[in-house]
């Protein structure tokens, strides 16, 4: 986990990685993902490529991980699908 602002919650950062994490595990295994697979490695890998996708495809990184996208939209402190 990175260091978070102040006034962030630690319990919802790890809440909607850890859903959003083994959710993509899941879709890895079923041989459909939209990330690359390579974020099936380690949460931390995980955490690089969604943050990459919150930048270049905001809108389907949203959609398909709506709890990610509000703490990295936190963590940014940007919105990029509003843009």
């Amino acid at each position: 986990m990175p260091p978070l602002h102040a006034g962030m919650d630690r319990r919802a950062w790890t809440r909607a990685f850890e859903e959003a994490y083994q959710g993509f595990c899941d879709a890895v295994e079923r041989g459909s993902t939209w990330l690359d697979p390579y974020a099936a490695e380690h949460p931390s890998e995980f955490f690089a490529v969604i943050s990459e996708a919150f930048f270049e495809d905001p809108a389907e990184t949203k959609r398909r991980y709506p709890e990610a996208y509000e703490q990295l939209k936190l963590f940014y402190r940007q919105d990029p699908a509003c843009t």
